[in-house]
């Protein structure tokens, strides 16, 4: 290989394990545990197929891999054999998903989490770019074989770092009528009337457009139950827009995202996650839970289902 040649392929091999680096590391934006629950599982695990229970491993799983895989590129060993066709098989598999959400989906992939939101198309786009300096890449490089053994151990330690500083352990024990538990206004806990609670993240556009429909059947509705919302504090910033797209601001309060300093139950993912997904929207009579609704899916919220108990008799 000509000596300008093998400068160009390990500048590309610089580039594609920055690319690497910043996809795992984006994942893990703006907190660890919401990057990669909220943006990467939620966002494109679980819709590529994954269960709820199964995501949580593959997406420490995942980004280990690419952590893996930026700092093996970087190095000769089995570099034509493993390395360069495991980067091309991972960018291939999630390109395909890709290319089944690029019509009728702008909203943002997951795949470089909320530090760089992309469309699905323009996330196929860059991979096919990556898929293509991937293959020069190959092309260009000499088979050269060091020991397998290192790699093996790279990759297992990685993979322990990821799974002891993120474990899979934070999942809730609590049930709907114990989520009114964590209300901070004494006089909405203690109300014996209709009332609804809320688990909203800030900037996620579901619970937006959730909150605008509570809203609208607000100013329908004779008697509208008293409302309270619970945000997550790793959206905080995005509350004021929140309320503005909703239309009106109602009473609400803000809880940490995650704690990982306690075995408690004292934070917005350990309380919510993985039993339910956002919106979170429940309907109480006094302290007897009407209905719960959570997600986007059958259980999801619905203004006719809401509107219709609001109408009946207590």
């Amino acid at each position: 290989m000509k000596t300008n040649n093998k400068k160009l392929v390990f500048a590309l091999r610089i580039l594609i394990s920055g690319l690497f680096l910043l996809s795992a590391f984006a994942k893990l934006y703006p907190s660890p545990m919401f990057g990669i629950t909220k943006i990467f599982e939620q966002g494109q695990l679980i819709p590529m197929g994954f269960s709820e229970s199964l995501a949580p491993y593959f997406s420490r799983f995942i980004i280990g891999a690419e952590i893996f895989l930026a700092i093996m590129i970087l190095f000769d060993n089995y570099l034509r054999k493993i390395i360069v066709p495991l980067s091309f098989i991972m960018i291939t598999v999630f390109s395909i998903h890709l290319s089944t959400q690029i019509f009728g989906d702008s909203e943002n992939c997951g795949c470089f989490g909320e530090l760089i939101p992309m469309t699905p198309l323009e996330a196929l786009i860059k991979n096919i770019f990556t898929l293509i300096i991937l293959a020069f890449i190959y092309v260009n490089i000499e088979d050269l074989k060091g020991k397998l053994s290192n790699l093996i151990v790279l990759f297992f330690l990685i993979s322990t770092v990821m799974f002891a500083s993120l474990p899979v352990s934070l999942q809730s024990n609590a049930v709907g009528d114990s989520f009114i538990s964590y209300v901070e206004n004494k006089d909405f806990k203690g109300s014996e009337e209709r009332k609804i609670l809320c688990f909203f993240d800030a900037g996620c556009e579901h619970c937006q457009h959730t909150a605008r429909s509570l809203d609208s059947l607000n100013g329908l509705t004779d008697n509208f139950p008293e409302l309270h919302i619970i945000f997550s504090d790793a959206e905080e910033y995005n509350i004021p827009s929140f309320f503005e797209f909703a239309g009106n601001e109602y009473p609400y309060q803000v809880m940490p995202f995650a704690k990982y300093d306690t075995d408690e139950i004292d934070s917005y993912m350990e309380i919510t996650f993985p039993d339910y997904d956002n919106p979170v929207v429940i309907l109480y009579d006094g302290t007897r839970q009407v209905r719960l609704y959570e997600g986007t899916g059958e259980r999801g919220f619905s203004v006719e289902d809401l509107k219709r108990i609001l109408e009946s008799k207590k």
